[in-house]
């Protein structure tokens, strides 16, 4: 009988299932002692004995295939049933690779079984269960596009791939360029370019996420001295360059001597960089994270919350963490006209910004609409297509002497 935390409850000599059960859960003992029996009829034997803390029933849990062997209790015995929907649930979240390993591991298992017969399947019915055709073969594609990239992603440094482009930070009140934001872009030699919503997640994974930030934070910082004259640069304001960076590199103990060894090599003022993260950034190693922000923000250097509004805890950390800056996500900037919502988030995000002496950017301005109403909301500082798209540093001084009174290229 099961109570209501999922555990089960045999008595001695009890059978917990028997070959060709389907295989719909998997048990963890609590409690007790099984034993594991293959064959069928007279000619079962024993091939193991269990004890508490031990799992068993898991392949036909993951591979959806009968039972191969029988399980029954030797004393009274307390197990933790574990239901398929929660571990399939796990597997559909986790990457690609580990899934499709998975089902390969489990494929040759069973053949492996069924080769020394031990399945003793006469006189039952022998159909199997096997993945549909097309979604193995699209598993077995994205898992093999995974560790080709992750091969490839290693070499992409030395062999020159990566890439910045700038995306011009425009001042609402006079829309001047009042900075830029450094966002990275991969050229596979073959694949083309390769969206860094693929690649990054990857680098974080592999741990090459190191080395690709290092690459950034470098060409960004050398690249400022070209950047810098095509900003605004006055007595109201100083001109700065944004870069990302992930959980595990703020997270690291040398990025605040990393990021300063950099700025003094180029002669950098630090209160011209700022470092750009989001919740879920900071969600991932709070504490590491927190320390960072503040030697960070003592040397100067500026610190954006980005995408402020879709994440739960936003408030908390303005309130323990050195913000300079809150960057409006476009997901409310470009419903600003259509949502009243919206419009209400951006109100207040735009208000608690002051209250607190934040500048503020709205992303993902696509018209000029939404740009004067920003504006007129107190909103300091815009970024979208609508002012410029991201471009690579040799476009930037070009697209600045096109550019048109409204501020558009």
């Amino acid at each position: 009988m099961a109570d209501a935390f999922d555990r089960v409850v045999f008595e001695a000599q009890e059978v917990v299932f028997q070959w060709g059960d389907p295989g719909d859960s998997a048990f963890v003992i609590e409690k007790g002692c099984v034993e594991v029996l293959t064959g069928a009829g007279t000619a079962q034997r024993r091939i193991a004995m269990l004890t508490e803390g031990a799992m068993f029933g898991e392949v036909a849990l993951l591979d959806r295939q009968p039972r191969t062997a029988t399980v029954r209790t030797l004393v009274p015995t307390r197990l933790i049933r574990i239901e398929r929907s929660h571990v399939e649930e796990l597997l559909l979240r986790s990457d690609s690779v580990i899934q499709y390993l998975m089902q390969l591991l489990l494929e040759r298992f069973r053949s492996t079984h069924d080769a020394a017969g031990m399945l003793h399947r006469q006189g039952t019915n022998n159909s199997r269960h096997y993945p549909d055709s097309t979604e193995t073969i699209d598993l077995h594609k994205a898992a093999v596009r995974t560790l080709s990239l992750a091969q490839d992603l290693s070499d992409a440094i030395d062999l020159k791939q990566l890439e910045l482009f700038y995306q011009p930070l425009i001042a609402l009140d006079d829309l001047t360029v009042a900075g830029y934001e450094a966002l990275i872009r991969w050229w596979h030699p073959i694949l083309g370019l390769i969206s860094p919503a693929e690649f990054i997640p990857l680098a974080e994974k592999t741990g090459l996420i190191h080395r690709i930030g290092q690459w950034v934070l470098q060409q960004a910082v050398a690249d400022w001295s070209a950047l810098r004259p095509i900003c605004a640069d006055d007595s109201r304001r100083r001109p700065f360059i944004s870069i990302n960076l992930s959980a595990p590199e703020l997270a690291s103990s040398r990025i605040v001597a990393e990021i300063q060894n950099c700025l003094g090599r180029h002669h950098m003022d630090p209160r011209e960089l700022r470092i750009e993260l989001t919740e879920t950034i900071i969600i991932q190693n709070m504490d590491a994270v927190s320390v960072s922000l503040h030697q960070l923000r003592a040397l100067g250097i500026g610190i954006a919350l980005d995408d402020f509004g879709t994440g739960y805890a936003g408030l908390d950390y303005l309130q323990s963490l050195p913000f300079t800056c809150l960057k409006i996500d476009k997901t409310f900037v470009q419903q600003i006209n259509q949502s009243e919502r919206s419009l209400h988030i951006i109100k207040a995000a735009l208000e608690l910004a002051r209250s607190i002496g934040l500048s503020t950017i709205a992303e993902g301005i696509e018209d000029s609409e939404s740009g004067t109403q920003l504006a007129a909301m107190g909103c300091s500082h815009a970024q979208g297509y609508y002012y410029a798209k991201p471009m690579p540093l040799h476009e930037v001084a070009s697209w600045n002497l096109q550019r048109r009174p409204t501020g558009r290229a």
